[in-house]
C-alpha cells in the first residue's frame, strides 16, 4: 500500500479522492499500480516519495478525470497498459480528453470499461492483457 501515507490531505475540495487507497501489486516480475480515485496531489506525493512506481499496468486514477494521470506521473509509471474504469454515459465526461491524450502520447495501450466491458488482466511472461469483450 503506497497511499495514503503520512498526513491526510485535508485542505482541498477533492480530499476524499486524494486520500484514496493506492496499491502496488507485485507478483514475480509483474507489477500493477491501482490508483483508486487518487488525482494530481496524490500522484505528486508519490513522485516525491521516491518509491519505484514503474508498472506494466496502470489502473488509472479517478476514472480518467482531468485531475489525474499527470504526464510526469505516467512517465514515472511507464505502463504498457492503462485500464480506465468508467461507466457508459457517465455525467462527468470521464475519461477526460487530456488524460487520454497523455496516455496516447506515452504510447500506452488503453482499455476502458465503457468500451470493453469487464477487463481481465492475466499476468504472463509476455505481459499480455486480455479483455472479456472485444474492443
Amino acid at each position: 500500500m503506497l497511499s495514503p501515507c503520512g498526513a491526510l490531505f485535508a485542505d482541498g475540495k477533492n480530499d476524499v479522492n486524494e486520500n484514496s487507497v493506492v496499491i502496488l501489486l507485485v507478483y514475480r516480475d509483474f507489477r500493477m499500480l491501482f490508483m483508486g480515485d487518487a488525482g494530481f496531489l496524490a500522484e505528486q506525493r508519490l513522485l516525491e516519495s521516491g518509491v519505484d512506481l514503474h508498472a506494466a499496468v496502470l489502473k488509472v486514477g479517478h476514472h480518467g478525470s482531468a485531475y489525474s494521470s499527470a504526464p510526469s506521473f505516467v512517465a514515472a509509471v511507464h505502463p504498457r497498459y492503462a485500464l480506465i474504469s468508467v461507466g457508459r454515459h457517465n455525467l462527468f465526461g470521464h475519461p477526460a480528453p487530456t488524460t487520454l491524450a497523455t496516455l496516447r502520447s506515452a504510447g500506452v495501450m488503453t482499455y476502458r470499461t465503457d468500451h470493453c466491458g469487464a477487463i481481465v488482466v492475466e499476468p504472463r511472461m509476455n505481459g499480455l492483457t486480455t479483455t472479456t469483450l472485444r474492443c
